[in-house]
């Protein structure tokens, strides 16, 4: 696959495989004042190699996210049940700029199917999309996002949570120089659960909520390939079911983009957040939170990336409250002869409980270590088998401990 259509596919938000690439969809340039669903779309006019429909460009494809055997589908501690998955994404990703108005859009379907276990078969969609009136120096923009998923929502969660997030997100930017813009935004973000249990707990009573964020920022390009993006926000968490899980986040930012012709490319942000929840019985945060993409590449045959992410996040345990995770993972990818490559992979995640009066404080840690052999074809087409070995320990709830082996295949292709 060229650069150009895979940095086009990464920003429109395509699920390009970690064990088919290792440059993370984050480490795209955001769009400005953009929302967490929405971030992902392309900023700029795709290069050449997509389809054309008047001044449009499309860039279709189709991924196959996994085609192999699971040793334990359910992440269970005891009597692992293991069977065999496929699962299918065909997408398209939209991008247009005419006089006055830019339009950026993205729409896909998740399709899963297991062969012993059928209840675990699913089919999903993403679209998003946004619109930004270019009015001369002022960008007033409007975007939305709709995901239907039954995906695990993060690595605390073991169910395949049927959920349903959406983003409403406005804002308007004004340039202060062909370098240097300001902006302000707000989007609602909302989550909810339908029918989804772990460990007995009703995901929809604990997890169901919305979050309204208001943010102000300025974003500067530093050189041709590095932007710098300092903001401030706001933001109220509202649950549903449980007012006493409520509470309001305060945010400053800084976010470094590197474009992807740079040695190094990539994404890195830093934020100092003061998490003041409303329940007496929840400790405050107060600290710093992080995430980042960098890939440094080098003689044209190796790849180095390091993702990182350090945050908050809402336990759906309630008398847990929330945990901070850390996350480090790193990925090497050589170039072997030809079109084959190669790449080995490891990273490490601990869930830290620490922060509810009621409940003793532990640490929780999932490792995951991986390699694959892949091949690169002329019409953009990559084909890799993949292997890939997960561990999670919990000393406290020795029934979340796991360990779950996987050996599938893996696909990408882009129409040109």
């Amino acid at each position: 696959m060229s650069e150009s259509l895979a940095n086009f596919r990464r920003r429109c938000g395509g699920l390009l495989l970690v064990a088919l690439l290792a440059l993370p969809a984050i480490a795209a340039a955001q769009a400005i004042g953009s929302g967490p669903l929405t971030s992902s779309l392309a900023t700029t006019e795709p290069p050449t190699g997509l389809l054309r429909l008047g001044p449009a460009h499309i860039a279709p494809g189709v991924t196959v996210r996994g085609a192999g055997w699971d040793s334990n589908i359910f992440d269970e501690a005891t009597d692992p049940k293991e069977d065999y998955v496929i699962a299918v994404v065909p997408d398209v990703a939209v991008f247009t700029r005419v006089p006055m108005l830019q339009v950026s859009a993205y729409g896909g379907v998740d399709i899963s199917r297991y062969v012993e276990y059928e209840s675990e078969n699913s089919t999903g969609y993403t679209v998003r999309g946004r619109v930004d009136f270019l009015l001369s120096r002022l960008r007033p923009f409007v975007g939305s996002a709709r995901i239907r998923t039954r995906e695990r929502p993060n690595g605390e969660i073991d169910a395949r949570a049927n959920r349903l997030e959406q983003e409403w997100s406005g804002g308007i930017a004004y340039d202060l120089s062909d370098h240097s813009a300001f902006y302000v935004s707000a989007f609602q973000n909302t989550v909810r659960y339908d029918n989804a249990f772990e460990e007995g707990v009703n995901l929809s009573t604990s997890l169901d909520h919305d979050s309204n964020d208001y943010s102000v920022g300025v974003r500067t390009e530093l050189t041709p390939l590095t932007t710098l993006t300092v903001s401030g926000s706001y933001q109220e968490d509202k649950f549903h079911n449980d007012l006493l899980r409520n509470g309001d986040n305060r945010l400053a930012t800084g976010t470094v983009n590197i474009g992807a012709d740079g040695i190094v490319s990539g994404v890195a942000s830093v934020s100092y957040k003061d998490y003041r929840p409303v329940n007496p019985e929840v400790k405050p945060f107060r600290g710093i939170t992080a995430l980042g993409a960098l890939t440094y590449s080098f003689l044209d045959v190796g790849r180095l990336t390091f993702n990182g992410l350090r945050t908050t996040e809402y336990s759906f345990d309630t008398t847990e409250a929330y945990y901070l995770e850390n996350t480090a993972t790193l990925y090497y990818t050589q170039q072997l002869f030809g079109g084959v490559d190669a790449q080995v992979r490891g990273g490490r995640s601990l869930f830290d409980y620490a922060y509810s009066n009621t409940t003793a404080a532990h640490k929780d840690h999932l490792d995951t270590v991986g390699g694959s052999v892949g091949y690169n074809l002329s019409n953009r087409t990559r084909i890799s088998a993949n292997y890939e070995y997960t561990r999670r320990r919990s000393p406290e709830l020795p029934e979340r401990n796991y360990d779950r082996r996987r050996v599938y295949l893996a696909w990408a292709y882009a129409v040109q």
